[in-house]
């Protein structure tokens, strides 16, 4: 115990010494364990060239123009402009009075005015008919003598007649006689059957290149040989009637012609420049 109290003294008389001397060791220690650092940064700096020696580098890939070729390749082809569609900065709506009078039109695809704005009223067929009527004789008893035959030929497609506008059909009563040529449709080539009353009568067309036809008293030859059509202007109501191919037409004061009727269709010219107007949509009854 006495020790232990000698040794608290002494260091009471001398305690600077001791901060000092623990100090001392502690620098000490630091500079050794700076010193330990110092080596090992050392070693690291020296294996630094060895280990990028050794090292697995990546190459640089080439930068890509793909891009920059893609522009450039659409700078030099720019896509085509389309000025066309419903917009109005290129295409400004147009409206327009018929020159007959009547509402204004809103033009908006060109097809509400003109020959395009025309309406099928209707389309009628024009018959070509040969037909028998009787046996021309003279004479009686055992003394009749068949002379010829009488036949009805019916052509509605023979110019239209100024005096009688209410029936352009054309009609002759020819009398035949077996190869007669100077009759001007018809040549009778050759009767079937007993001379007075035959089954059926060949006959050759002269308006149809001579093409050779059959018929009987009872049934008569009957082919279709063009149509006539009746138009309508809807913006004026104007009706075209009886208009047959090379009919000339005014429409809202422009000249057209009719240059084809089918059953379905009619088809007009332009006179000013020949654009065609194909006519396929019927009127409202």
């Amino acid at each position: 115990m006495e020790q232990l109290k000698n040794i608290g003294q002494l260091c009471r008389q001398h305690y600077e010494k001791l901060v000092l001397s623990v100090v001392l060791i502690l620098l000490a220690v630091a500079v050794w364990k700076l010193y330990e650092d110092s080596q090992a940064e050392k070693q690291k700096v020296q294996e630094v060239p060895t280990n990028f020696e050794r090292m697995k580098v990546k190459l640089v890939e080439p930068v890509s123009v793909t891009e920059v070729q893609t522009v450039m390749k659409e700078a030099t082809n720019p896509p085509a402009l389309n000025f066309a569609g419903t917009h109005n900065l290129f295409n400004p709506v147009k409206w327009q009075q018929p020159k007959a009078g009547g509402p204004i039109i809103k033009i908006q695809t060109g097809s509400e005015v003109g020959a395009s704005a025309m309406q099928i009223v209707r389309i009628k067929p024009l018959i070509y008919t040969v037909g028998f009527t009787r046996v021309a004789t003279s004479g009686a008893g055992d003394q009749l003598v068949v002379t010829g035959y009488h036949l009805v030929v019916t052509n509605e497609s023979a110019p239209l007649r100024p005096t009688k506008a209410s029936d352009p059909r054309l009609t002759q009563s020819p009398y035949l006689i077996i190869n007669e040529t100077n009759k001007p449709a018809l040549i009778l080539r050759e009767v079937k059957g007993t001379p007075e009353k035959p089954d059926e009568l060949v006959v050759e067309l002269k308006d149809f290149e001579n093409e050779k036809v059959t018929l009987a008293p009872d049934k008569p030859y009957v082919r279709t040989v063009g149509y006539e059509a009746e138009l309508k202007y809807p913006l004026t109501s104007k009706v075209y009637p009886r208009l047959r191919k090379d009919s000339p037409i005014d429409i809202d004061g422009e000249p057209y012609k009719v240059v084809d009727i089918t059953s379905t269709k009619v088809v007009l010219s332009d006179d000013s420049n020949g654009k065609r107007f194909s006519i396929e949509q019927m009127a409202p009854p």
